[in-house]
Formats: C-alpha cells, structure tokens, sequence
C-alpha cells in the first residue's frame, strides 16, 4: 500500500522532532557540566557546538548522497548513528568524553532535514510546500521543547545519565516508522504534463555541486542562514544560563523559560509556511522574521535583566511567535533548483546554517569570558542578526506567485 503524502510527513515531522531534541538538549545541562567539570562558559559552548561540527561537516555530502541514494536509505543510516551517540553521551564522564560524544550526535542527526526536504518536493505540489516545509520545521519546535522541559526535570530526579539514555525510546522508534513507511519505491504519482528530471547519475557529484554553487542567486542564502541561525543557537544555549545565574530562576524554570521560544515555533513556523503559500511569496516573512529576531536579542540584552521570570517570559513568548519566517529560505532556496538538485542545494545553504552555529556561540562565550556580562553578549548576537538581515534584503523571491503558478 502506497503511504499518503501526509503520511510521510509525519515520519519526517517525527524524526526532526529528535533531530532538536538532541541539538539543544545540552543547553540545561550546562550549569551542571560547569560545576561538576570545572570548565570555562567557552568550553561548555564547545560541547554544545561540538554537534554542529559533524551536522556541519557532512551536510553537503548528505545532500549528494540523498539526491542519488534516495531518502530512506540516508535517514535509515543516519538514525543508527544517532542510537550510538546517545549510548555514549549517556556513559561520558570527562570533557573530552562528552566532546565526541556529541559529535557523534550531530552525525547521527545530520540527515533528517535534507531527506526530508526532498521528500517534500517530491510528495508535494508547489503551492503546498510551504505549508508542508513549516509542519516539518515545527517538528524541530516540538523536540527542542522537549529537551528543555524534559531533561531539566528529569535530570534533577533520576540523574542526567540516564535522563539522556532515555531519549533513545523516540530515536528506535523513529528507525522503526522510517523502515516501514518511507519505502523505497514510494513516489508521488506525477502528472502526465510534468518533465521527469534527468537521471542524477549522469552527472558526477562535483558537476553538480560546481551547478550550486555557482549559482550567485544562492550567496545571500548561505550568508544570511549563516549569521541567523549561529546567533538563534546562541541565544537557546546562553539564556537558561542567564536566567539562572543572573536572574535566580531553577533550572526547570529556567527550561521553561527558553522552552517558549522553541513552543511559539510549533505555531509559527507552519504558520509562516501556509501564509507564504497563500501569498504566493517567501521572502516578505523572511525579512519580518529575521528584523524581529535582533529585535528579540536587544529585549533579553536590555528589559530583562532585574526584571525576573515574567519579563523574560514574556519576550521568550513573543520570540516563538515572531520568527516563523525563519524556515522560508529553506522552501526558498529548493525553488531555485530543479527537483534532481534539490538535496544539494538544501545541503549547501544547511551547511552555512550550521557553520555559523559551530562558530558564533563560541564567539559570544569568549564575550562572557571577557566580560562576564550576559546582556553584552545577548548585544552582541542582536548584531549579527542585523547582519543576516541585511543579508536576506538581496535574496531572491521564488514563490509561486513569482513563477505564474496558480495559489489555492
């Protein structure tokens, strides 16, 4: 029987959920890891950047690898790395240790996204992608909610060893629905006037990353993701530290707190999605979205501090709900290639996604190394917002409504 493209979307939605889950489920466990291991803020930020290395590092790969290999067989792989990473996150007991863990981690996680945006292309016609790349996205609000409601509470009644290794449940479970859901021969039926593309194979892998990359309409993608992203990473890993050191909140409050954020996107990001279906165009959101996310930076750098749980909830709140837009480069950026480079491109601008959050969370831990002050660095991550949304001023609009396709 032949899954519907709903059906499939949901598998995806499900592995993104551990995808965050994995990514930000570090972040409470920070002021543990300071005291038990007596590390500086800059090599906590390196644990928790440490996941992005191999995320990063493979993106691009993993893009080739889906475009010829197909979804399930990437995700399928992929997935069991990830069921190791936490095994050995689980039993780390030095700095060192929980370095490569996390590693391993990122590897694991690295091919949900990409797969998934594939399938999405291929399972859904344009004027539903929108809608379909936000419901998937929300899957990462879900996760990252999780981690950041789930672990502290957890952690503070069995241990964070073994809070850890129970995230291994939704990790088997999603390899499990993956086997018997994404099948490899399960294709949307196309219809009768739509080009089939050419084979992928006919090309060699650097041809077709030398096509990407030399398409100059991708540059202010690939920059802006860098800046916004890097600086949103840094905001979820630094706040609950914030809010518990600075503020006086426990680490379950402190969780909720920085749990808003990820929760408002569960709304927001599908919301986005649909409105820019509706419209027919991505990239007024995209601006609205990344203007509000230096806006949301100055609000924890400047209202917050003294002002306790409710302002910091309060701006938190409003983040999830203001930065929806985040996830249209991404509908955006599979619109300016044809369906046999999809995974490419999408691991191209991923790959700058992930670089700038391997790098700037470690650059504004250096900040509170130097100065010790919380609201400088949340300061400095509302600057380089500013600078990906200047970025994002010069990319291109790909809706459909840009390319004469009827919007339902």
């Amino acid at each position: 029987m032949t899954p519907s493209r709903w059906t499939i979307l949901a598998v995806c939605v499900l592995g993104f959920m551990q995808t965050h889950l994995h990514r930000v489920g570090f972040a409470p466990l920070i002021p543990t890891f300071i005291a038990n291991l007596g590390i500086s803020y800059v090599a906590a930020s390196t644990i928790m950047t440490a996941y992005f290395w191999t995320y990063a590092a493979v993106q691009v790969p993993v893009g080739v690898l889906t475009d010829r290999l197909g979804s399930r067989r990437v995700m399928l792989a992929f997935l069991s790395l990830l069921v190791l990473g936490v095994i050995a996150f689980s039993f780390s007991h030095t700095y060192g240790q929980s370095l490569l863990a996390r590693c391993l981690i990122g590897l694991g996680t690295a091919a949900v996204w990409l797969p998934g945006l594939r399938l999405i292309n291929e399972w859904f016609p344009p004027g539903e992608r929108g809608r379909a790349t936000g419901l998937f996205s929300a899957g990462g609000g879900v996760g990252g909610t999780m981690a950041l409601l789930i672990i502290p509470l957890l952690s503070e009644r069995l241990g964070w060893r073994l809070s850890y290794a129970l995230l291994l449940i939704p990790v088997l479970l999603t390899l499990v629905l993956v086997f018997l859901v994404v099948h490899p021969s399960a294709a949307r039926p196309r219809p009768s006037g739509e080009v089939k593309a050419a084979p992928l194979a006919l090309h060699g892998p650097l041809v077709v990353l030398g096509r990407v990359l030399g398409t100059r309409a991708m540059w202010p993608f690939n920059i802006s993701v860098l800046f916004s992203y890097g600086a949103y990473i840094s905001l979820i890993t630094w706040l609950p530290m914030f809010l518990v050191r600075d503020e006086g909140l426990s680490r379950s409050l402190a969780g909720l707190v920085t749990a808003l954020i990820t929760a408002g996107t569960i709304v927001s990001w599908p919301m986005a999605g649909f409105i820019s279906d509706r419209l027919g165009r991505r990239k007024p959101l995209y601006l609205f979205s990344q203007a509000m996310s230096a806006v949301i930076c100055l609000g924890f750098a400047l209202l917050v501090p003294g002002s306790g749980f409710a302002a910091a909830a309060v701006v938190a709140g409003l983040a999830g709900l203001l930065l929806g837009g985040m996830v249209t480069p991404f509908v955006m950026v599979t619109e300016l290639f044809p369906p046999e480079l999809v995974g490419t491109a999408s691991g191209v601008v991923n790959t700058f996604c992930f670089v700038g959050s391997l790098l700037i969370p470690v650059a504004l831990g250096y900040v509170l190394d130097r100065t010790g002050s919380f609201p400088n660095a949340f300061i400095a991550c509302a600057a380089v917002q500013t600078l990906a949304f200047l970025s994002a001023v010069f990319t291109r609009e790909t809706g459909p409504a840009r390319r004469g396709i009827m919007v339902a």
